[in-house]
């Protein structure tokens, strides 16, 4: 392989985990408070129906807002099933994901009837810094980004920063480990766990956005392929902590974007196993993490 190809691996394995941060970023914040979302792919994918439903009449950026709302949309449905109704949470997950699947869908049909050419919204265009991206192998990849990957880094250290040192980072740290040792504190875990699922559902209709409105510039049914499940592994192998989602983020993205380069080269492999591929190694990592992270709990158990 080339030096240049392998650039373009490089570049292409930070946009594709763009996304996935976003989404991981708010799922961690909903798994460190105790909750589990299993709708991110449907909020995912109805985020990137309505980001380029509303980007083909107001821009991108509108877009990319409209996305978010989405997913605060469903993520407060959920917290009124769960809360309120006290449905069971991961039934109400996935029903979520199967709503903005099938709904997406629907709208879309609803919208480009079959027989009509697919309406294409202006992504948004990456940023050329000139020199530095002239740079060999990694000036493209660090350099020659969209606005929205460099947007992802800084959503990634605030992040970080609200988890370590603000109140309510210490909030939903403490109902996630001891909910009721949080309520004698006086926090209330409820009002924290909504509140870290609006997050989440936020940051789940964006990152859908972000693949609609910032690389493809177009919807079709489906799009995000599974995105949301990943993004819930990439959380558990980042035990929750934005730098490890943003580690996980990027060993898909890579995998992702070289199965789908590396086919033009010399390397002769069925297509089937450079789709697989980017899945096969992140449930194998998956496995050994979480096998890592029991061990290390029945250890303590034993010392305890």
């Amino acid at each position: 392989m080339t030096i240049a190809l392998w650039a373009s691996i490089l570049a292409g394995a930070i946009a594709l985990a763009a996304p996935l941060v976003i989404a991981g970023i708010g799922e961690g914040f909903v798994e460190r408070a105790g909750r589990l979302n299993l709708g991110i792919e449907g909020m995912m994918i109805l985020g990137a129906f309505t980001a380029i439903y509303v980007g083909s009449s107001f821009g991108p950026w509108l877009g990319l807002v409209a996305g978010a709302v989405v997913g605060i949309t469903l993520a407060l449905l959920m917290n009124l099933l769960v809360y309120t109704l006290k449905a069971n949470e991961i039934v109400v997950g996935l029903a979520i994901t199967m709503l903005g699947l099938g709904l997406s869908t629907y709208l879309f049909q609803l919208w480009i009837p079959a027989g009509r050419t697919n309406v294409s919204v202006p992504t948004i265009a990456p940023i050329d810094l000139g020199l530095l991206t002239d740079i060999p192998l990694i000036g493209p990849a660090l350099f020659g980004q969209s606005p929205l990957v460099y947007a992802t880094l800084v959503l990634l250290a605030a992040a970080w920063l609200v988890m370590r040192f603000t109140r309510f980072g210490l909030q939903v740290r403490a109902t996630g480990s001891a909910p009721a040792s949080a309520a004698l504190r006086g926090v209330r875990p409820r009002s924290v766990g909504a509140r870290a699922l609006l997050i989440g559902g936020a940051t789940a209709g964006l990152a859908g956005a972000v693949i609609a409105v910032g690389a493809i510039g177009s919807f079709t049914p489906n799009m995000t392929a599974g995105r949301g499940y990943i993004v819930l592994a990439i959380v558990i192998m980042g035990r929750m902590n934005p730098i490890g989602i943003a580690l996980g983020a990027l060993l898909f993205g890579f995998l992702q974007s070289f199965s789908l380069l590396s086919q033009s080269t010399s390397v002769q492999l069925p297509s089937e196993l450079y789709t697989a591929l980017p899945y096969l190694v992140t449930l194998v990592v998956l496995v050994l993490t979480s096998r890592a992270q029991l061990r290390r709990q029945l250890s303590i158990l034993r010392l305890s």
